[in-house]
Formats: structure tokens, sequence, C-alpha cells
């Protein structure tokens, strides 16, 4: 039954045979670069904010460490053909044939989102929002383009959020914070030092701690 709802939502959703243009190129677009935003927004929290958005960046970056290696391993117990390799789906993005069971990019989209859900960064409440529309638009893409099925993207939803919950953990949030306190010392004050907000960044990071 989930098999056949998989495809029927496949079916639904997969480009035409003849896609070129405008079309392919948006979707191609949205299928492989905004995977960029994860590493783009890792480095300028740590870089920019305060010790509450460098430790939640922290927690972001564990999440997306632990979800794609959930999803290596599902994706090496549950071998799943993607669209193109057992139906007529035309392979838009050259993709190899390997597993289709979770997608990678959705993964550590989502992770991200469910991370900034769970420590939402003071000055940035609502980022998890636009990593959760990110995912969702990787997510269409990707089915779109024939390279996942839609319970590849569902998987990838779930991979993450067990990865956010683990992170989120009283253990995860000590070895959160050691990243954090470990990365401040070694880095160079002018990273984390920012005129007028010295004694901020000291009141959040007491409150964060406790």
């Amino acid at each position: 039954m989930l098999a056949t709802l998989n495809h029927q939502a496949f079916a639904l959703l997969a480009a035409p045979p003849g896609l070129h243009g405008a079309g392919l190129w948006a979707a191609t677009f949205l299928a492989q670069w905004p995977i960029l935003a994860v590493p783009a927004a890792l480095v300028l929290m740590w870089v920019f904010g305060l010790h509450q958005e460098r430790r939640g960046a922290v927690a972001a970056a564990l999440t997306g460490f632990l979800a794609l290696a959930i999803a290596g391993v599902l994706s090496g117990l549950i071998v799943t053909p993607r669209p193109f390799m057992d139906g007529p789906a035309t392979n838009f993005l050259n993709h190899p044939a390997d597993s289709s069971f979770p997608s990678d990019h959705c993964t550590l989209l989502f992770g991200l989102a469910f991370a900034f859900l769970a420590r939402a960064p003071a000055r940035y409440p609502r980022l998890w929002i636009v990593f959760l529309g990110l995912a969702l638009a990787v997510g269409w893409s990707r089915v779109f383009l024939g390279a996942h099925y839609p319970l590849d993207i569902v998987g990838a939803a779930l991979v993450a959020a067990l990865a956010a919950g683990c992170i989120a953990s009283r253990p995860g949030k000590a070895v959160t914070l050691a990243l954090t306190r470990f990365g401040e010392r070694i880095c160079p004050s002018f990273l984390l030092r920012h005129p007028g907000h010295s004694t901020e960044d000291h009141q959040i990071a007491a409150r964060s701690e406790r």
C-alpha cells in the first residue's frame, strides 16, 4: 500500500519527459544550490553572532552530521532504486544510480530547520522557517526531476527530526556547550567580539548555560 501511494504521488509530481528551458533550469537550481545555504548560515552565525548564536550554529552542525550519518546507515540497509532506475522517469539531474532513501540534501536542510526550531537564535527566531522552506523546495525539485520518490523526502524529515531530538537532549546540549566553549577559546578574538556586544554576550551566555 505504501509503495503504491509513493509511486502514485511521484506520478503526480514528476516533470514531463520533454521538460526544458527556464522550467528545467529553475528546478535544477532548486535541486542543487540551496544546500550551500547550510555552511553559509553556520559560518555567518559563528563569526557575527553572540554566544547564543554560536551555540546554535554548533547544535545545527551536530544535528546535520548526525542526521547524515543516520541517513547513510539507512541508505545501506534499505536499498531503494531511484525513479529513473525502475520506471519511465527521466533522470534530469544525471544522478548516479545509487540508493534513493532518504534524500541527503533534504536530510541536511530539514536537520538545520529542526535544530533552529529546537534552539532558536535570539536575533533570528524564525530562521528555522527559512530552512524548512528550503527543504520543502529542494525536496519537491528532486522529486520533480526524477531523482527521488516522495517517501525519500518524508524519510529525510523523520531522520532529521530524530537527530535534532538527540542534539536537543541533555547529553546533546552538554556536547554542544563544550564544543562552543572550545571553539570560542581557539578562535581569534576579533571573530567573537563586536563593538557594543560584550556585555550582552556575557549575559546571553550565562542564561543559556542554565
